[in-house]
């Protein structure tokens, strides 16, 4: 068994920390559905150092996975709000 993490691995781990589902397509790539809006999808995958969703178009970079995954949730419509320490955060 290959220990190594993916790229696409950390990006499905940070976008199911956000609330969307994350489903395993290949190993450089998610399918994740908003589950407010279940026909609201995308797949996600990691090309070269880059995330490109379907349509191909860039949506962000290997190493930053944190603000990929918050382009993610937007392009979703994942509804956010404001926590106590004025920092976004979804629900």
């Amino acid at each position: 068994m290959d220990a190594t993490i993916t790229p696409a691995a950390i990006l499905a781990e940070q976008l199911a920390a956000r609330g969307l589902y994350v489903t395993y397509r290949r190993q450089h790539a998610v399918s994740v559905v908003n589950p407010l809006h279940p026909g609201l999808g995308e797949t996600v995958t990691a090309h070269a150092d880059r995330y490109l969703t379907e349509d191909g178009y860039e949506i962000g970079e290997h190493g930053d996975e944190h603000a990929t995954a918050d382009r993610v949730v937007f392009l979703l419509g994942l509804p956010r709000v404001v926590v106590a320490d004025g920092r976004k955060a979804t629900r």
